[in-house]
């Protein structure tokens, strides 16, 4: 999602606010004014001068494109900044009528050393983000595959080592004209065009950048890519209509692009949503603990070993994760799956679903499945960050590792404790398409409406003590 101007540079916009603060105090020591804040008019210039400052930054934008900036420049558009704020206060004093017993000469001393102030922490800041940026490319939290040819990829490199100021992982290269394994790049090319989807559908990639000319990129690996859910950039040199999800038009490494994603959400809708998974996450963990208290003894003795149960999940664009449940099957339960893959209800292999499992732990097991109760330490992972509230089942890594390109849309989002499918009487349903649909309906309708509908048909679901399986 393309952040808005303001937003997008908040960490300069606390900086000034700061910077502001601290000229505030220092021009009224320099001027003799004293404690400031006992000082009713110089108190009520402060909130003028924060408005003051809101206002101008919203307005004027002095943070845009400030990361790619000359010094000279930061230096101008700073002088610009403050000029223009003192401006507009003195404006608002001239009509509030309060000019006249302010000091004029500490309106001076504060703005001169804002400008001062400002300017430095900014080349400040820009040098600790390019610093950032440049280690990002191995180790940040955003995976990017980058989709070229040889005429580019040597621009290209220095390019994503100078602006990477979005802390992509590169995950590699793949150059559509050449080998897999070419030897033509400071980065890993990790697949070429004959392996492309396939190597999009077995890997974690959160979006893919195509720098090379839009004729040149096959239509069947745009469409394969739109059906999966992930995050498409294409260049701007020469784009035609692309048929996608969501589009826009914003920066990637320094260069214009269209991108092409899943249903957007707002800043706020993205807020909305972790604060339902935060407040939803602390309340389950209470009730976790006190269902410890109950169940984690007779679980132990009924099959003695670890109370909770941890397992390599899969969750958004293929990220891995360990995944939380209270223990309902026995201790060797992975390796007896494999035996009873003859006997799962879903076909292809997709996910795994049989009647009357026999790993389950006699006496406890049957119950914590049916009352859901098993999954309450996920909430452990609500919390982290890997999971949310309501989202898609995540799938096991073997699952995972049989996934056809047009199946991934499943994680283009966080995967939730309950779901879509969940509600929609996930006993019932074992053609693995069906789940695709309900989750491909979810994801492309999204709102916080329908999560709170689905939280409560969960509940609903919970209450009447439906047979439901563990996920």
């Amino acid at each position: 999602m393309k952040k808005n101007g303001f937003l997008k540079h908040v960490d300069f916009f606390l900086l000034d606010v700061l910077c502001l603060l601290f000229a505030y105090y220092l021009a009224g020591y320099i001027r003799g004014i004293g404690y400031l804040l006992n000082n009713d008019i110089y108190r009520l210039l402060g909130i003028f001068e924060l408005l003051t400052l809101i206002s101008v930054v919203y307005f004027y934008s002095p943070y845009k494109s400030i990361l790619r900036k000359k010094t000279l420049n930061i230096l101008l558009k700073t002088l610009a900044f403050g000029i223009m704020q003192f401006v507009v206060l003195a404006f608002i004093l001239f009509a509030t009528k309060y000019a006249e017993i302010i000091s004029r000469l500490f309106l001076g001393y504060q703005y001169f050393i804002f400008i001062i102030l400002s300017f430095s922490f900014k080349v400040f800041w820009i040098k600790v983000i390019k610093k950032k940026a440049r280690n990002s490319i191995n180790s940040g939290s955003k995976s990017l595959l980058i989709v070229t040819t040889k005429d580019y990829v040597k621009d290209l490199e220095s390019d994503i080592k100078n602006n990477n100021f979005e802390y992509f992982r590169i995950n590699g290269i793949c150059l559509l004209d050449c080998e897999d394994k070419a030897d033509i790049s400071d980065f890993n090319v990790v697949c070429g065009k004959d392996n492309l989807l396939k190597y999009c559908c077995n890997n974690w990639i959160d979006s893919i950048f195509f720098d090379m000319d839009y004729e040149q990129i096959p239509k069947e690996i745009l469409n394969s890519l739109a059906i999966s859910g992930i995050t498409v950039h294409l260049r701007l040199m020469k784009v035609e209509a692309f048929e996608g999800q969501d589009q826009m038009v914003e920066k990637v490494l320094n260069y214009p692009v269209l991108t092409s994603t899943i249903k957007d959400r707002t800043n706020f809708e993205n807020f909305a949503k972790r604060a339902m998974d935060i407040a939803g996450g602390i309340v389950g963990c209470l009730f976790m603990v006190l269902i410890t208290i109950f169940i984690g003894p007779i679980i132990f003795i009924k099959s003695p070993g670890p109370i909770f149960y941890k397992q390599k999940r899969i969750g958004k664009n293929g990220k891995q994760f360990n995944m939380y449940k209270f223990r309902s099957m026995v201790m060797n339960a992975d390796a007896l799956k494999k035996d009873l893959m003859s006997q799962n209800q879903v076909k292809d292999g997709f996910m795994f679903k049989i009647k009357n499992d026999p790993r389950i732990i006699p006496g406890i097991g049957n119950f914590i499945r049916k009352t859901s109760l098993d999954e309450f330490p996920q909430f452990i992972n609500v919390l982290k960050g890997d999971m949310s509230l309501v989202g898609t089942r995540p799938p096991t890594v073997d699952e995972w590792n049989k996934y056809e390109l047009k199946h991934r849309i499943r994680m283009a989002i966080k995967p939730g404790i309950t779901g879509m499918w969940q509600v929609s009487g996930r006993n019932k349903i074992t053609d693995f398409n069906e789940v695709i649909k309900l989750d491909s309906y979810y994801i492309n309708n999204w709102s916080l409406s329908l999560d709170i509908s689905i939280l409560f048909k969960t509940v609903i679901s919970l209450l009447k003590r439906d047979d439901n399986e563990a996920m």
